[in-house]
């Protein structure tokens, strides 16, 4: 990436997105406009990844000379992505779930710092997890120091989301893009990979919308599954940093189970939404905002009311709530 970076001197670069979708119609004119609204933004790829609605007549109904719409592989997520990747113009590149958001002034934080260190491969942010009516849930990956985390990425540590990252692309083609092999958790080994070709730098302020749904493909999937491509992407990780491969590249990837015997499917988003607002309530309250923390974990019992570590969590948090306040 040595010589990338005297190239790289002196440039204001411009930023290609890649929007995979697939029956997005309900949000994708959100996520694009939130898209079309940044700095340095020089075109959206949406791969429509076979939609039986309207998902790309929409997306071409706003007029947009920068949005070009591909038909998608129909073979993975992981297909659908390199697509986007492959076919981007500019020397950066960005995801965009179809049913998510950037927030504003992203791509020109993040565009600028990359500029300033050419060095570095690509820079992440914090994000925002959002309920389906668009609600703020928690603030994640968004604490701390601005930092260097290539370190932790290649010990198989994620800390954040892909979609908060942007990326040199040539850094990008150079991994080979997601990896088939995953049937989720393509982006987290995403990043592991992409962080043996080069720094990478963390600034901790949101810059992602990350909506929590039923609808999108994650929750589709089974908790089972789930657990299983993220533990083999953490395990191909610390395998590549003590031999420079991993069992995938070698050939030899660990068998994957036969899912379908997985009946233990997710309470989808409710589960993750209330978690999610469990975390920010202690945050909150940590801080001395008790009143908020008290009415985020009322939120989370009330989104997921099965689950007794919500209760808990309110009959603990009530109790501090009436304690004096330490002067």
């Amino acid at each position: 990436m040595r010589c990338a970076a005297l190239r790289w001197s002196g440039l204001v670069a411009k930023v290609s997105v890649v929007m995979p979708a697939r029956n997005a119609a309900a949000t994708v004119v959100e996520a694009l406009n939130s898209l079309r609204e940044q700095a340095h933004l020089a075109e959206i790829i949406l791969v429509d990844d076979g939609s039986t609605d309207d998902t790309a007549a929409r997306a071409a109904a706003l007029g947009d000379a920068r949005i070009r719409i591909l038909p998608g592989p129909q073979s993975g997520i992981s297909a659908a992505l390199n697509m986007g990747f492959l076919a981007a113009h500019h020397p950066l590149v960005a995801r965009c779930d179809a049913d998510d958001l950037y927030l504003p002034g992203r791509l020109r934080t993040q565009v600028d710092w990359l500029t300033r260190y050419p060095d570095h491969v690509a820079i992440s942010g914090g994000f925002l997890s959002l309920d389906g009516q668009g609600r703020a849930l928690a603030r994640l990956a968004a604490d701390g120091s601005a930092r260097e985390v290539t370190g932790d990425l290649r010990l198989g540590r994620v800390l954040t989301h892909l979609c908060t990252w942007l990326i040199r692309r040539e850094a990008l083609l150079q991994t080979g893009g997601a990896r088939s092999w995953f049937e989720t958790a393509e982006d987290v080994d995403l990043q592991f990979r992409l962080a043996f070709l080069g720094p990478i730098w963390h600034l901790p302020e949101p810059v992602y919308g990350y909506r929590l749904h039923d609808g999108s493909i994650t929750h589709s999937r089974r908790t089972a599954q789930l657990a299983f491509y993220d533990a083999a992407a953490r395990s191909f990780a610390e395998d590549r940093a003590k031999t420079g491969s991993d069992a995938l590249d070698r050939g030899c990837p660990p068998v994957v189970p036969d899912f379908l015997q997985d009946s233990s499917k997710m309470n989808a988003s409710a589960r993750q939404i209330a978690g999610h607002l469990v975390s920010q309530a202690w945050r909150d309250h940590a801080v001395g905002h008790r009143r908020a923390g008290l009415k985020l974990m009322l939120r989370a019992v009330a989104q997921d009311p099965r689950t007794a570590s919500n209760w808990k969590g309110l009959a603990v948090m009530l109790a501090k709530s009436l304690l004096p306040r330490k002067t």
